[in-house]
């Protein structure tokens, strides 16, 4: 019974996503100011948590503006929705227009030298165009994510991940997968998104956004492991549905850092980002939590 109705969602979900990817851009991003509103004030989706979000981030700014940010996040949420059922249904050539990389040349040197590289993102602007890169450049792009529970949802969302040349990698896979392609003889590119909450364990306290916060090592795990050169991803949308992505160089050794200074790089790295234009990041994700015992580093 639950594999038929898992099914039966599946087939609802694709219809929905297909009508929804191939409509023309006026009608994608009025449909999509539709649903932010339906999101904002009719469903209040996660609303308390976004505003607690924003007020414990922001406490310079007033109640007024922050509700105004919050309705932008909102805005931009609705655009991540129905961009994700575009990037499962568009043509290739309509997607990789989408987004552009601005120095990818950057990553050559360590290809020619055989060494993998570890892209630190984040759940900013629209990290699935992040696959647009695969078709550019000359490492195996790994797309790292967390499984659905739906199966065959599942198998859509890979396959959508997949369909410019990116090979997705369940998280738990990463260094495995990593490691068999260097054994290959094969260059990663290994794009990491680590800014959510991770599972109390191996984890790194730092101050991001005014509060203490605990923060995922997986980047600087997995970059010291095969001992790989790191690299923010700086994402930008200069007009709505289009993304500008410019790496910006973190370290080259990372087996000679200190603990968890690259982790902390990365955290202020994306602070900055944020308080460029906060609207783009994921407000409605409970960041905060878990809350620092006395006397933990």
């Amino acid at each position: 019974m639950r594999r038929v109705l898992q099914y039966s969602v599946y087939l609802i979900f694709y219809g929905i996503t297909y009508v929804v990817g191939v409509l023309p851009r006026w009608i994608f991003y009025g449909l999509a100011d539709v649903l932010a509103f339906q999101l904002a004030y009719l469903f209040r989706y996660r609303r308390g948590v976004v505003l607690g979000n924003l007020r414990r981030s922001f406490p310079e700014r007033s109640e007024g503006e922050i509700r105004r940010l919050a309705w932008r996040f909102y805005r931009h949420l609705a655009d991540l929705l129905l961009e994700s059922a575009f990037m499962m249904h568009a043509s290739s050539k309509r997607i990789v227009r989408r987004c552009e990389f601005t120095n990818v040349e950057v990553m050559e040197p360590y290809y020619q030298q055989g060494r993998s590289v570890v892209i630190a993102a984040a759940h900013y602007c629209n990290w699935e165009f992040l696959t647009c890169a695969a078709p550019i450049i000359p490492f195996v792009f790994l797309g790292i994510y967390k499984p659905v529970g739906n199966r065959w949802i599942e198998a859509l969302l890979t396959r959508s991940r997949q369909r410019l040349g990116a090979v997705a990698v369940e998280m738990k896979d990463t260094l495995r997968t990593i490691l068999r392609y260097e054994h290959e003889g094969k260059p990663v590119l290994a794009g990491l998104i680590a800014d959510q909450t991770p599972w109390k364990g191996n984890h790194y306290w730092g101050h991001f956004l005014n509060q203490d916060t605990l923060v995922f090592r997986g980047v600087e795990h997995v970059a010291k492991k095969i001992d790989a050169p790191v690299f923010f991803c700086h994402m930008r949308q200069p007009r709505r549905g289009y993304f500008s992505v410019t790496l910006e160089f973190i370290t080259d050794t990372p087996q000679e850092t200190p603990e968890d200074w690259i982790t902390a790089q990365h955290l202020a790295a994306l602070e900055r980002c944020i308080r460029e234009r906060p609207e783009y990041w994921l407000w409605s994700h409970r960041r905060w939590k878990h809350q620092k015992p006395a006397g933990d580093e």
